[in-house]
């Protein structure tokens, strides 16, 4: 063969040239020939002849030499060049190049090809564009796991085929069983390009398991098939946004033409009107109280609830009060008073939306302004991270940055992977769309209002839209994240995806708590602080994932939720002090037995429930450690969410609320299209918790216009499914806008869950009479559904028994909700004596000291006086604009004191009926009042927390203790005359005490605070024991004795089942009555030897 070649000296290097047969003899002769630069030479090469140039050449300082060489094979056509190869070699000082002529390529187009390379002998090949084709994918798969580099290069030599320096040039990505990588002709200028695969010599660089040794003799190997397919057109990219485009536009005509349509027609209209209530109705509320002309007026003057009036709920969450007119005072701040009504055991609206409505908008609307603020400080600086991501990658060409589905990777402009951006376009549509129909809401609820004054605070769930604008808000945003995430989605960025997802449920668990106390809600500050630590912990539980971490997370969170719990329980009355450690103890000391009966049941085994299934999640994440800590944490909240808002609508319909059938369409809606949702987000397409090419392993190819992802219609499906759950949350109370707010429950009852049933029977267990002022059977149940009080079966009184007095031992005289007096023989079983004729529930009763009368005040203003045998009133004493809550005889029964809410203190002549001397002080709600023996003060207890001394000769203060910081509920006065006690209104263990105040001194001396909750009662017990003793009975079911002198508890007496213990007397012979609303009158007797209590009847 004669082989020709020329070398043109380009730059100066030097060089040897050698060519030689593929096969030659070891006797071969060999030329050696000093040839030069830019001259033709030719040569016979065989099997005994080669040929060697050399070439000299000078290198110069400062300048770079380069060598072309160009060669060409004259073969003789009669012999296959294939058969007798030519070998050229070139040998440098550093390195050696050598190429086989006749050089053969093969081609091939659309055709798959397997490849197989070893780490030291890696491959490439070269693809040309065809003509019309402006990009195309190059994917790669393989059956087996090893670990190689797929890279794309430009035309240029050298090519980077070594482990050392694959990555050195064009666009890399490590694999295992998948590559995929999509490359634009703009890129390569002239129209080809390389694919090079290399296998690495270990396997660490694409998985984080142990490297195995392989044992010696076996190849490493790697056989891959490569497929090189055009991509879609700039046409369907346009089709395809289009197509989202046009999906999310519909809603906006759907939702301009229920506006319209829907709500434009009368038929829907009417759930921003008033309805005119019947004549009929307004007839009776007229004639049963006389001091009101409509029937909205009756709810400004609700039921404020404290002592007696606060006594008015069941234990079993159920009202044994109708709504009472006079319960409260007109004074400005008196709704302020949260310790007046967040405490009763049954709540309404109306009892937590008492706060100045403007006050409360300001606070709600200060969460969307906080929240764009955030989303401002927070988004900035994660649009600048981002991008620079994307510019790394477009620099280095190290696609292992990013988690991208590379099967289905669409890129535009700058970014990799444009279609999973534009797929976000659903949260930012529709949360513009929610912010706009939440606009229109807040502007026909304004001019509803204008059109009815009374319906801001008085009908149907307190409108405030601030939470709603700030789920809009936060929906949009969700889509800004969730746009910038994916645009380089990566183990660095991936709270970016989900941060606002906390947000989200947060805002949403708190709207539908908000619904119905508006009053409690927590502060903007305080949740968006608590959300920032759930991102924190987020970010933690990612990078530091271990076993510690996972075990520490459980136990905080289990303690979160159980001192959440406690907060929801008590209503917000219950806090984090330095006492909460005693409290603890004492109720675990004490209490144990409550658990059987709790204060609120209802709601306890609502948050029972909830706990165990949190508990539930902390223990299995604990145990078994999820590798996505940020999905994890992201189902507890929207586990959460879910389980609220499925509760709230089943008790909403088991409370005879209608949902309106454009949401019901809504609520089913939403559950099918988070069902299909969910399929899709499941489909695993990337993990940033796996290495890059162990997450390309999940790739998969578009299966929507081919140009959406499974995970681009998660992101359509999950934001039409949020838009729907925030028309659920915008939409679901319509039916309550014409409900009066103090007949709408707060959702927190079981009872009819359970069954329980109303009767209209008297005397039978849960039977009030609550019909005698409505013959309408709906509005009956709207109003009075609530009453019935499960109450044992009693011989005395029908109803709650909310006060007593002692008379004899044997002989307790009761007073009860029934609007009746009774005098009972507990130790012969018998009715003595009953008295009727209030019109309204009895508040207190009082027995003569000297004689045989009988005193009772009443809800109906008045105090009337009975006499023992016979059933008429003697005497009535009028004059109290409110509720009478105190009544208290002097020593010989000639002076009667009474006090009201109406912050009278009047003294009456008993003989004549005459008011002899009053006194009015501002605030000053009245609870007890107690003549001093041996004296001429009066002791007296109000809500505005102060205990007051007045002089009976002139009816004026003449000393007011240190106000404590909860409502004084009732008062007792020392035989002697020298010690008061008093007793508070505290919640969750915190101020629910007695306290004993030196009336000689003027001054506090001791606190017994060891209840549970609020302290109804309290007496001295007669000083016929070792000690003196101070008897309390309270919200908590039990009843303490404790030793006045050193504070100890002597005794705790559990009632369980009772409800709150109202009342209690003790007799001389230390036999005690005890009034509950559940369980009647419990009778005890103590044990002067040990102090112990001891039941011994009920009736």
């Amino acid at each position: 063969m004669r082989s020709a070649f020329v070398m043109y000296s380009v730059l100066s290097l030097f060089t040897l040239i050698g060519i030689l047969p593929a096969a030659s003899s070891n006797d071969a002769v060999t030329d050696v020939i000093n040839a030069d630069f830019n001259k033709t030479y030719s040569a016979i090469i065989n099997t005994t002849n080669e040929a060697i140039y050399k070439f000299t050449y000078r290198e110069m300082k400062n300048k770079t030499t380069a060598v072309r060489i160009t060669t060409e094979l004259h073969a003789d056509p009669k012999r296959d060049a294939r058969s007798f190869p030519v070998i050229v070699v070139i040998r440098q000082q550093q390195r050696t190049l050598s190429w086989t002529m006749p050089l053969f390529l093969e081609y091939s187009t659309g055709i798959p090809r397997e490849i197989s390379f070893t780490p030291s002998e890696p491959q490439f090949y070269m693809y040309t564009f065809p003509a019309g084709v402006d990009s195309v994918l190059v994917h790669a798969s393989s059956e087996d796991e090893k670990c190689a580099v797929m890279s794309i290069q430009t035309i240029q030599c050298p090519v980077y085929d070594m482990n050392v320096d694959v990555e050195f040039e064009g666009k890399y990505q490590t694999m295992t069983k998948q590559a995929a990588i999509q490359i634009q002709r703009e890129d390569y200028p002239n129209g080809a390009f390389y694919v090079v695969f290399v296998l690495k010599p270990l396997d660490k660089t694409c998985s984080s398991e142990i490297e195995t040794i392989s044992l010696p003799g076996i190849t490493r190997s790697k056989t891959v098939t490569l497929e090189i397919k055009t991509t879609i057109s700039s046409d369907k990219y346009y089709w395809g946004m289009v197509f989202a485009v046009a999906v999310f536009g519909s809603f906006y005509l759907i939702a301009f033409l229920i506006g319209v349509i829907y709500h434009g027609c009368s038929k829907h209209r009417g759930i921003w009107m008033i309805p005119d209530p019947p004549e009929a109705n307004l007839d009776q509320i007229s004639a049963n109280d006389d001091d009101q002309n409509d029937l909205l007026n009756t709810m400004i003057r609700d039921n404020a609830s404290t002592g007696a009036s606060s006594a008015s709920r069941g234990m079993d969450g159920n009202s044994v009060s109708s709504i009472d007119s006079d319960d409260i005072d007109f004074l400005k701040d008196a709704d302020q008073e949260k310790d007046v009504f967040r405490t009763k055991t049954e709540l309404f609206v109306y009892d937590l939306s008492r706060k100045k409505y403007k006050k409360q908008a300001r606070n709600y609307t200060i969460y969307w302004r906080n929240l764009l603020a955030i989303s401002i400080f927070y988004g900035l600086p994660v649009l600048q991270l981002v991008f620079t991501y994307q510019k790394v990658l477009n620099v280095t060409g190290n696609l292992d940055i990013c988690y991208y589905n590379f099967n289905c990777a669409h890129p535009w402009g700058l970014v990799s992977s444009f279609n999973n951006i534009f797929s976000n376009i659903g949260y930012v549509s529709l949360g513009i769309l929610f912010l706009l129909l939440v606009y229109r809401r807040q502007l026909i609820y304004n001019m509803a209002v204008q059109r009815e004054k009374m319906m801001k605070k008085e009908m149907g769930i307190p409108q405030h839209f601030g939470l709603f604008f700030a789920m809009g808000l936060a929906l949009i945003m969700e889509g800004i994240m969730s746009a910038c995430y994916h645009v380089c989605p990566n183990y660095s960025n991936f709270q970016f995806d989900t941060s606002f997802m906390y947000i989200i449920a947060c805002l949403c668990m708190l709207k539908i708590y908000q619904t119905r106390h508006p009053d409690i809600s927590a502060k903007a500050h305080t949740s968006y602080l608590l959300m920032a630590c759930v991102i924190f912990i987020a970010v933690i539980g990612v990078i530091y994932g271990t076993n510690v971490f996972w075990i520490f997370f459980a136990c905080v969170y289990m303690f979160f939720y159980l001192i959440l719990s406690v907060h929801i329980y008590f209503m917000g009355r219950w806090s984090i002090d330095r006492g909460i450690c005693r409290r603890i103890c004492v109720a675990v000391r004490y209490d144990m037995c409550r658990c059987r009966r709790p204060m609120y049941p209802d709601r306890m085994i609502l948050l029972v429930f909830g706990n165990l299934i949190n508990w539930v999640i902390a223990v299995y994440g604990a145990v078994y450690h999820s590798s996505d800590f940020a999905t994890y944490l992201l189902g507890i909240f929207i586990g959460n969410l879910m389980i609220y808002c499925t509760f709230y609508i089943i008790m909403k319909l088991r409370y005879g609320e209608k949902i309106h059938s454009l949401v019901m369409f809504i609520i089913l809606g939403a559950f099918v299209v988070w069902a299909v949702a969910l399929y899709f987000f499941l489909s695993n397409l990337t993990s940033w918790q796996l290495t890059p090419s162990k997450s390309r392993e999940g790739n998969k190819d578009c299966v929507l216009l081919e140009f959406y992802d499974a995970h681009d219609i998660w992101h359509f499906l999950s934001s039409i499914a949020l838009f729907f759950s925030f028309l659920i949350l915008l939409t679901l109370d319509d039916d309550r806008f014409s409900t009066r707010r103090d007949q709408i429950h707060m959702l927190k009852s079981f009872g009819k869950l359970f069954g329980r049933k109303r009767s209209s029977k008297k005397g039978r267990k849960g039977a009030v009479d609550t019909a005698d002022d409505d013959n309408n059977e709906a509005d009956d149940k709207n109003r009075h559904g609530a009453r019935a009080c499960r109450i044992a079966k009693s011989p005395v009184h029908e109803d709650a028994v909310v006060h007593l007095s002692a008379v004899e031992p044997g002989l307790c005289l009761s007073c009860s909700k029934d609007k009746s007096a009774a005098l009972y023989d507990f130790e012969n079983h018998r009715l003595v004596d009953r008295w009727t004729g209030h019109e309204r529930e009895l508040t207190k009763i009082q027995h003569g000291k000297t004689c045989d009368n009988i005193f009772s005040a009443s809800r109906d203003k008045s105090v009337k006086m009975w006499k023992r045998g016979n059933p008429n009133c003697l005497q009535e004493f009028n004059g109290h604009d409110l509720v009478v809550t105190a009544i208290d005889l002097n020593h010989d029964d000639s002076w009667l004191c009474s006090g009201s809410r109406d912050n009278h203190v009047k003294l009456w002549d008993v003989n004549t009926a005459q008011c002899i001397m009053e006194s009015s002080i501002h605030r000053n709600l009245v609870t007890d009042v107690k003549f001093v023996p041996h004296s001429h003060l009066l002791v007296q207890t109000g809500e505005d927390k102060e205990v007051r001394l007045f002089d009976t000769r002139t009816m004026q203060v003449i000393h007011s203790f240190p106000r404590k910081h909860y409502i004084q509920m009732a008062c007792d006065v020392s035989p002697d005359g020298l010690y008061c006690v008093t007793c508070s209104n505290g919640f969750g263990g915190k101020g629910c005490e007695a306290t004993l105040w030196d009336l000689r001194g003027r001054k506090l001396v001791h606190e017994y605070s060891d209840h549970g909750e609020a302290v109804e009662s309290c007496i001295f017990l007669p000083a016929i024991t070792e000690k003196q003793i101070i008897a309390t009975t309270s919200r908590d079911t039990t009843i303490r004795l404790w030793d006045m002198n050193t504070r100890e508890c002597l005794s705790c007496f559990p009632v369980p089942g009772s409800g709150p213990l109202t009342s209690i007397i003790c007799y001389d012979d230390l036999s005690l009555c005890v009034s509950s609303f559940n369980q009647g009158i419990i009778s005890l007797q103590l044990s002067p030897s040990d102090y112990s209590l001891h039941q011994t009847g009920q009736f």
